[in-house]
């Protein structure tokens, strides 16, 4: 499932696109192959003048971690003529990397579809069950007359999916204070849309992910914290809702399942390194005192 931003303003190339010019002067299929492999770590401004070619992409698109999205940009160019389109990608803080590119056609990988059309001046990348490392900025960019033109670009928001969500609300105080009252939503549906604090007093932080890779899960939370002492979290979160007093449960370390039991063959086997380590310090010392003994003679 993908989801564009509807209110996400259109970026036009010709105006505030790019342009990378190209010093390749080999046969153009050698060319092509060695732009798609190479990473450029400037874009130059396009010149002012005359524009010929306008490229538009989306600003945003958001998709959840498994489902597929696909990118779509269209473009015009004065003369209709060019060699390629071009996909990229750059991560935060990382250089451009390209994907794929083509003339005309489908182009496909393990993670990634490239379609062009040149009737329909447009271009289409899709990535196949996307995840975590896909959160890029995607680049759609036109090679024509030795030149690369950019547009500006979609950025991907790679959203978790939460599956069997059980949303709960927990409130937490200080022992030490009880002025400041903190609740604890978790569990949630990623889709949850947050209830908007009505009141000036509260603060709410926006919602984050916590993955478990060790449980192999992940799980949605959303703080709330006040120091009204008429602020509330089952009032604040219409949920499910466990107080810190113990009236619903008690946080005690001593409250642990009594089917727990300790591996007694664990226990034997630490036990037998120990004797060993023992035994191997007694006759290393046997040895010391041996060879003090012969050297005093």
């Amino acid at each position: 499932m993908a989801v564009a931003d509807k209110g996400a303003r259109v970026h036009r190339a010709c105006k505030v696109g790019f342009v990378v010019n190209s010093t390749e002067k080999n046969r153009r299929r050698t060319m092509s192959r060695l732009l798609c492999l190479s990473s450029f770590p400037i874009l130059f401004p396009l010149p002012g003048g005359s524009c010929r070619t306008e490229i538009i992409q989306p600003s945003n698109l958001a998709a959840v971690i498994g489902a597929d999205v696909t990118f779509q940009c269209e473009y015009s160019i004065l003369d209709g003529n060019y060699d390629s389109v071009y996909w990229y990608l750059q991560r935060a803080d990382q250089r451009l990397t390209c994907i794929h590119h083509t003339s005309q056609g489908t182009m496909e990988s393990e993670h990634y579809q490239l379609s062009v059309n040149r009737e329909l001046s447009s271009s289409t990348l899709t990535i196949k069950h996307v995840q975590p490392r896909d959160k890029a900025t995607y680049y759609c960019a036109l090679h024509s007359n030795q030149n690369f033109y950019f547009g500006r670009g979609t950025s991907l928001t790679v959203i978790p999916n939460i599956t069997d969500p059980d949303p709960a609300v927990y409130q937490l105080k200080s022992p030490k204070s009880s002025k400041t009252s903190v609740c604890l939503f978790t569990d949630f549906d990623s889709e949850k849309k947050m209830p908007q604090s009505q009141e000036g007093t509260v603060i709410m932080s926006n919602g984050t992910v916590l993955d478990m890779r060790v449980m192999d899960s992940k799980s949605n939370g959303v703080l709330a914290w006040s120091n009204s002492t008429d602020f509330k979290c089952n009032s604040t979160f219409n949920e499910k809702f466990y107080s810190s007093s113990g009236e619903y449960f008690s946080c005690n370390a001593t409250l642990i399942e009594k089917s727990f039991e300790t591996d007694m063959n664990l226990n034997a086997h630490n036990l037998l390194v120990m004797g060993l380590r023992v035994l191997l310090l007694k006759v290393a010392g046997f040895n010391l005192f041996v060879t003090l003994r012969l050297w005093s003679r």
